[in-house]
């Protein structure tokens, strides 16, 4: 197995896990608890799904050893970290101050959140875009 071999199944162990984490993690916390506890229970696990997958990510850019797919797994993975580090801590401010009932909070928290969200798509289709080159 080669270093690109090896870096597409890292991309794609990252990929897998984001599409399931979001298709079927967070839809079914939201359904299985009721919302106080699911969202505790999410804001636990973001910052993990973050960083890992961004280490990931970078460790699949690393040893891809090929520029433009290299670029697009370093920069996916550092989208994910700065998410953690930067974006998360937002969100939650903003949903705490939503839930001890600021008005504005709740435009604030939405427009951050789906920022995230648009993140997370736009890093997953780097993935796919770098898994495709890799295994050509």
């Amino acid at each position: 197995m080669s270093f690109a071999d090896f870096a597409a199944v890292l991309a794609a162990a990252s990929l897998g896990a984001m599409l399931f984490f979001s298709a079927i993690v967070a839809p079914t916390t939201f359904k299985a608890l009721p919302e106080e506890h699911a969202g505790r229970f999410l804001r636990t696990l973001f910052p993990y799904y973050f960083e890992i997958n961004g280490v990931v990510a970078i460790a699949a850019g690393l040893l891809a050893l090929r520029p433009l797919e290299s670029t697009l797994l370093v920069a996916a993975g550092a989208m994910m970290v700065a998410v953690k580090v930067f974006l998360i801590p937002i969100i939650n401010a903003a949903r705490d101050e939503m839930l001890a009932g600021s008005q504005s909070a709740k435009a604030d928290f939405d427009r951050w959140h789906r920022l995230s969200v648009i993140i997370n798509v736009v890093e997953m289709v780097m993935l796919v875009l770098a898994i495709i080159l890799l295994l050509r």
